[in-house]
């Protein structure tokens, strides 16, 4: 949000489930002036707090994998966009289903719905009547950098351990392993898919 209000110069409005991190993102925002072009409201994607046709972009960054109900979601965008207003975001996909261990994994560690292939991530958003106009698979993209964080992320836990403080959620560590294994395997792939009311 604040980078699309900064870089671009665009007005933005930022939907968040928790309290919490309403409250940290508008002081965040406050902090870097940017409170006249991007705002954070509390909200639910499932029941947009937005007026009918208010948007000219709908745009999501790996976030619909933890939605109960994309097709709702999805629904919510076209309902806020206006006439010509575009969606453009970034998920996960299954290339291949997942085991029922590993989706257990996904779930217990970072709240990830069950994933689709791509052709039906397709098909979803054209099923809320939006027109696809570009679906880019992301998986060798997003393999390296994904295999960087889980360094990074197991460097600062280490710098926890030893420094006697908490190193984070092992429910989450476990998952992220597995997940990087499974893009590495290509079992399961990345998305960017931009579409047009």
């Amino acid at each position: 949000m604040r980078y699309l209000a900064h870089k671009y110069g665009a007005d933005v409005t930022g939907i968040e489930l928790t309290p919490a991190r309403v409250a940290g993102a508008q002081e965040l925002t406050k902090r870097v002036g940017l409170q006249e072009t991007a705002r954070v409201i509390e909200g639910n994607v499932l029941e947009v707090p937005l007026a009918d046709a208010s948007m000219d972009a709908v745009v999501s960054q790996e976030a619909f994998c933890h939605v109960p109900d994309v097709k709702k979601a999805l629904t919510e965008a076209f309902r806020i966009l206006r006439k010509d207003g575009r969606l453009a975001f970034t998920d996960w996909t299954a290339n291949e289903p997942l085991t029922a261990d590993d989706a257990q994994l996904m779930w217990d560690g970072m709240a990830i719905q069950p994933l689709r292939s791509i052709s039906d991530y397709c098909h979803l958003v054209e099923s809320s009547g939006l027109r696809v106009l570009s679906a880019t698979d992301l998986t060798d993209e997003w393999g390296p950098i994904l295999q960087e964080r889980l360094a990074m992320y197991q460097r600062l836990r280490e710098e926890a351990r030893q420094a006697g403080t908490p190193t984070g959620h092992d429910a989450f560590h476990r998952s992220y392993v597995r997940f990087v294994d499974l893009i590495q395997q290509r079992k399961l792939g990345g998305i960017r898919i931009v579409a047009l009311k």
